[in-house]
């Protein structure tokens, strides 16, 4: 019987992104479990996931002592689990499952990459970004991206091969389980209830971002933008899920009028609801969930033309793109969404109507199980749902 391992770092991603792939392989009679690290303050997370799981450290360190001692745990992890297939999650958490499995002689050895961070940089962390994606694809047999741009991209600058990489579906780590956006949760009563909630009762326009405070993700930009736009004085908003208020105003030195930091929001449903567009200036994406998100709540979007976010806005029928970096092309998007309420409403709805015909969750995964039948030659078994090892901890 074939055994899969499914390996990433961070408990929040693999609740995420990770957990329901490892469910529908194991319901789809493919031995599955997953590994994460142990981290303190994510153990409520960690509880949730209630797959068969161990805890191991992957994450790449520079510490070369601590780097040797992870990746010798992680040989002796796989010579318990002895699994045929370990798929890897996310580019710098790959490394050392990469290579041990390269070590162990593990014969399927799949790197998912969920974006290509050397995008975002310049100068040697550039370089040493884009060395160490050249070192996963290397160890790996089978490499995934979630996004036909990222994939593209990679085949561009040389990572890999014309024949090289492929995107599971129409891209996207795991699709949207529609279930939990019901059009119903994001217009009329909800709307009105979500943005009272957040203290934009009144406003007649409010723009969305999900990310941290970094440059790379464009919340500089952002913030700049939606002042040069002037929405603010005009009693408009902009709610930022993931930045606290006061890294809202440290980012530019001074507070924006009309910005909300909201700090980190466990559950996005009312936010959404509350916004009448969805953006993200990021610099590089693999595919972006906080526009794949506000797709599934029929909100328009607004992103920069990069790989990723080139594949989850199709420019001027789902959402509008902007240049790179580009803070007036950025402000003037903001501002056209914010005075045409006829063409958010057209946008929205296609962007939703594009989430269910190409983004649903059972698509993307119906297409991951074709993978793993016809690329990696897994066949389903008879008893569904096999723990391959205890719970361990490092």
């Amino acid at each position: 019987m074939l055994r899969v391992l499914h390996s990433i770092h961070f408990p929040v991603s693999a609740r995420s992104f990770v957990k329901p792939v490892v469910d529908y392989l194991n319901q789809s009679g493919i031995a599955t479990e997953l590994w994460v690290e142990n981290h303190s303050k994510h153990s409520t997370v960690i509880q949730q996931l209630n797959v068969p799981k161990r805890l191991v450290a992957s994450d790449l360190v520079f510490n070369p002592i601590e780097f040797i001692r992870r990746l010798s745990n992680y040989r002796r992890q796989l010579r318990v689990a002895n699994p045929d297939i370990l798929h890897t999650h996310q580019t710098r958490a790959s490394l050392i499952p990469l290579l041990a499995a390269y070590l162990e002689k593990i014969p399927i050895r799949v790197y998912q990459n969920h974006g290509l961070p050397y995008l975002g940089y310049r100068g040697p962390l550039r370089w040493l970004l884009r060395s160490l994606e050249i070192i996963n694809i290397r160890l790996a047999t089978h490499v995934l991206l979630v996004s036909r741009s990222n994939l593209s991209a990679a085949r561009k600058d040389r990572l890999l091969s014309a024949n090289q990489g492929a995107v599971i579906a129409n891209g996207s780590a795991v699709g949207i389980d529609l279930a939990e956006y019901e059009l119903s949760s994001f217009s009329g009563h909800r709307k009105k209830q979500a943005k009272k909630k957040f203290g934009v009762a009144e406003a007649p326009f409010v723009l969305a971002y999900v990310g941290r405070p970094v440059r790379r993700k464009g919340f500089h930009l952002l913030l700049k933008a939606w002042e040069k736009s002037g929405l603010g004085l005009q009693n408009c908003f902009l709610l930022i899920a993931g930045c606290t208020a006061n890294e809202c105003e440290a980012a530019l030195g001074h507070p924006v009028v009309g910005v909300k930091g909201l700090g980190y929001l466990t559950n996005l449903s009312k936010f959404y609801a509350a916004c009448d567009a969805v953006t993200l200036p990021s610099e590089h994406e693999g595919f972006p969930y906080s526009l794949l998100e506000g797709a599934a709540a029929a909100k328009p979007l607004i992103g920069t033309d990069i790989p990723g976010i080139r594949c989850a806005i199709q420019p001027n029928q789902t959402g509008l793109l902007v240049p790179v970096n580009d803070e007036l092309a950025l402000a003037n998007a903001i501002s056209q969404l914010a005075s045409d309420p006829v063409l958010r409403s057209r946008l929205g709805q296609n962007a939703r109507k594009r989430v269910e015909q190409e983004f649903a969750r059972e698509i993307v995964l119906t297409s991951l199980q074709d993978f793993y039948y016809k690329d990696l030659g897994c066949c389903p078994q008879a008893e569904p749902i096999l723990r391959m090892g205890h719970l361990s901890h490092l």
